[in-house]
């Protein structure tokens, strides 16, 4: 895979020193309109942690396995329809995590709690249960682990499974700082739902810690463009395209406004 033999090369580009920025609430109020079937989609989030998360480099990218307690919410407005959802996770002394999510619309709420264990800084274990309003558990293990590089440059895998290995895939996420203040992202996903094979790719390029471009494409021909621009320590702007090249009407636009404090 060309994956692979483009760490190396892009490593050898070199880290150059940066100062991290620290951060713990993050909000985000986005926008999107899909044009085949002229609806809009708004949302507004939010996330509080309950210390201080580091930057490492660009000012929206920050270690691959989050160790901080946090408490999250969302509300969504799709096809006349609203969504909420509540969450949070709880790291322990003892190195136990333990997380909750509610969501809810008019017709239909989920409850899911998980239980984790931070083997080491690098590596996280979680199993889950998520009960629908209506039907049966479902219930998924997962597992991450983060290999670090020189500096803050590092290669993140992920994997996960339901309990009758219906669905299961694996990511992986490369972080690199360049030379001249300059940064890249690649991932690449690989997923199994129910005999179905998928896969993604994506990648972004960071001309400074406040300013980037992305790409991404998947095994359904899906792909979208997104240009964001931090206008000072706090706050940025994103703006986003997504289509797909067998369906020319298929097109999502989308603008949001980013809030880091």
């Amino acid at each position: 895979m060309m994956f692979k033999y483009l760490l190396p090369a892009i490593a050898l580009a070199g880290s150059a020193a940066v100062t991290a920025e620290e951060y713990q609430l993050f909000t985000e109020l986005r926008a999107s309109h899909i044009d085949y079937s002229s609806d809009n989609l708004w949302s507004v989030n939010g996330t509080y942690f309950f210390d201080k998360k580091q930057t490492l480099g660009p000012l929206d990218q920050f270690e691959y396995i989050n160790k901080v307690t946090n408490v999250s919410a969302g509300f969504s407005r799709y096809d006349g329809e609203n969504f909420w959802t509540v969450g949070g996770e709880y790291f322990a002394e003892n190195n136990l995590v333990v997380s909750a999510r509610f969501t809810e619309n008019a017709d239909f709420h989920t409850t899911s709690v998980g239980l984790g264990y931070l083997v080491s800084d690098n590596f996280i274990v979680r199993a889950q249960a998520a009960k629908p309003e209506e039907g049966s558990t479902d219930y998924r293990f997962s597992a991450s682990y983060n290999h670090q590089l020189q500096g803050n440059d590092y290669v993140g895998f992920s994997a996960y499974t339901d309990d009758e290995f219906d669905y299961y895939g694996i990511s992986s996420k490369y972080f690199a700082s360049l030379n001249d203040d300059r940064y890249i992202t690649l991932g690449v996903s690989l997923d199994e739902l129910n005999g179905n094979s998928l896969w993604g790719t994506t990648a972004d390029y960071y001309f400074s810690k406040m300013t980037s471009v992305g790409v991404s494409y998947d095994k359904n021909d899906n792909y979208s463009l997104n240009a964001k621009h931090f206008f000072n320590q706090n706050w940025a702007l994103e703006a986003g395209f997504g289509s797909n090249t067998d369906t020319s009407d298929a097109k999502v636009y989308s603008l949001s406004v980013t809030g880091q404090f």
